[in-house]
C-alpha cells in the first residue's frame, strides 16, 4: 500500500485540505484510497505521538484496521506531525507501506505574524496568549520547526530525500493548497467534491492588542469568538494599512536568521537558489504598533466601542 503523510505546516491553508478529506472518505474508499478514521484530521495521533504515548504500530493499527481488498492507498493529515522531533514512527510505517510526505511551507515572518494572531484571538497557550508582539519574538526558539532544513533533515533521513516534497505557500504564489495536494497524490477519481470551505480569518492586527489582555484563554469557544467579532466590529474604523504586528528591522531579522537553511532547502528539494519568491519587506512597508494614549482616549475610543458591540449582541 502506498502511505500518503501530509504534515502542515499550520497556518497554510490545510484545515480546507482537511474538510475536502473529510467530506469525500466514502468517495476516496470507493477508489481505493483510504482516509482513515472518523474525524476531520489525524491530530490526535499526532499529539499522542508527540508526546511519546503512541507510535508507529498506532499509525499502522489505524491504516490496516480499515484497510480493504480494494485499497491501494491511504492518507494521513495532521500540522503536527511537522513539529516531530522523532521519526521513528514514520520509519515504522515506511518498514510495511511504501511511503512518503508533502509539507507546504511559509515563510517564517509571515507566518510568526499568522501565528501571533493566532495565539492571541484562540489561544491554547497561556503564557503566549498575553506576550506583546516582542515578547513573542522572544520566544522563537519554542517554534523550533520554523528551521525548515532541520525538519525536512529528519524527514529525509526517515523516508529517503525522494519521498520528500514540498510546495510554499505565498503572496503571489500557491493558492489552493487542496488542489495542489489532489493533483500530487492523484486523487483523480469521479464524485470527489468541494465542500463549503471555512475561512480561518486573523484579527486585524490593531485589535490585538486590546484582545491579547481580554483574558481569551479563560473563554470557551463561543464567548471567545463573540469577544472576538466584537473587538472587528468595534474596532473597524481604526485600522490602516497594516497588516503585521513585526518592524522591517524585526522581520529582516527573523529571515537572516533562517536564510541559509531556505537556501538549502530550496537547492536540494525544489532544484533553485531561493525558496521564497515574495520580495523581503521594503523599507517603509507599515507595522502597527499601539498608540500611546492616556487613560480617557484608551477607555473612549479603543475599549467603549468593544464594549458597546458586546452589550448589543449577547
Amino acid at each position: 500500500m502506498r502511505v500518503l503523510i501530509h504534515a502542515g505546516m499550520h497556518r497554510t491553508g490545510t484545515t480546507n485540505l482537511q474538510i475536502f478529506l473529510e467530506g469525500n472518505r466514502r468517495a476516496l474508499a470507493r477508489g481505493g484510497v483510504l482516509y482513515p478514521g472518523d474525524e476531520r484530521n489525524h491530530q490526535k495521533l499526532a499529539w499522542a505521538i508527540h508526546r511519546g504515548d503512541a507510535g508507529g504500530r498506532d499509525a499502522l493499527r489505524l491504516i490496516e484496521g480499515e484497510a480493504r481488498r480494494r485499497t491501494h492507498a491511504a492518507v494521513l493529515s495532521a500540522e503536527d506531525f511537522f513539529i516531530h522531533r522523532d521519526l521513528d514512527w514514520v520509519r515504522h510505517v515506511a518498514e510495511r507501506h511504501e511511503t512518503s510526505v508533502r509539507v507546504y511551507l511559509r515563510r517564517q515572518d509571515d507566518w510568526l505574524n499568522s501565528w501571533y494572531n493566532q495565539h492571541v484571538k484562540w489561544p491554547f497557550n497561556r503564557r503566549k496568549s498575553r506576550m506583546s508582539p516582542a515578547e513573542f519574538l522572544d520566544a522563537i526558539e519554542d517554534f523550533w520547526w520554523l528551521d525548515y532544513a532541520a525538519v525536512l533533515d529528519r524527514w529525509a533521513e526517515a523516508l529517503g530525500e525522494a519521498r520528500v516534497s514540498l510546495a510554499v505557500v505565498e503572496r503571489g504564489g500557491l493558492a489552493d493548497v487542496t488542489e495542489d495536494f489532489r493533483a500530487h497524490a492523484g486523487l483523480t477519481q469521479r464524485g470527489l467534491v468541494r465542500a463549503e470551505e471555512r475561512s480561518n480569518d486573523s484579527l486585524p492586527v490593531h485589535a490585538l492588542e486590546i484582545a491579547r489582555h481580554m483574558g481569551l484563554f479563560e473563554l470557551k469557544g463561543g464567548d471567545r469568538y463573540r469577544v472576538n467579532e466584537a473587538l472587528r466590529r468595534g474596532l473597524a474604523g481604526l485600522g490602516g494599512e497594516a497588516r503585521t504586528v513585526f518592524s522591517v528591522a524585526q522581520r529582516n531579522a527573523v529571515l537572516d536568521r533562517f536564510d541559509p537553511g531556505n537556501v538549502d532547502v530550496a537547492r536540494r528539494f525544489l532544484g533553485r537558489e531561493t525558496l521564497f519568491a515574495q520580495a523581503r519587506p521594503a523599507p517603509d512597508e507599515p507595522h502597527f504598533q499601539f498608540p500611546d494614549l492616556d487613560r480617557e482616549a484608551l477607555l473612549r475610543d479603543w475599549i467603549g466601542p468593544v464594549m458597546r458591540e458586546l452589550a448589543r449582541r449577547p
